[in-house]
């Protein structure tokens, strides 16, 4: 399934944290996509100007919705949403 994001609208990917620190301790992962933190834009809608696709953004998690595309959870959000872009 294709889905294509309208105006102000970015579809993002969670970014997956470490599960083991270095010295090999379990840490307690993000169970659900708006428990992260950061997330990769997959696609933008016509009107963004602030990120692109392949972008790894900070995002307030609590504004967007989660949608289902090909059995994986993503999430739609407002460009306003976006935080920071990470370099």
């Amino acid at each position: 399934m294709i889905i294509k994001p309208l105006k102000k609208k970015i579809l993002v990917a969670e970014n997956k944290s470490e599960t083991t620190s270095e010295s090999g301790l379990i840490l307690d992962n993000a169970t659900s996509v708006r428990d992260s933190k950061r997330a990769t834009v997959i696609a933008i809608g016509p009107d963004v100007t602030s990120v692109k696709e392949g972008d790894v953004v900070l995002l307030e998690w609590n504004k967007g919705t989660v949608v289902k595309v090909d059995d994986a959870q993503r999430v739609m959000i407002d460009e306003e949403f976006v935080v920071a872009v990470f370099d």
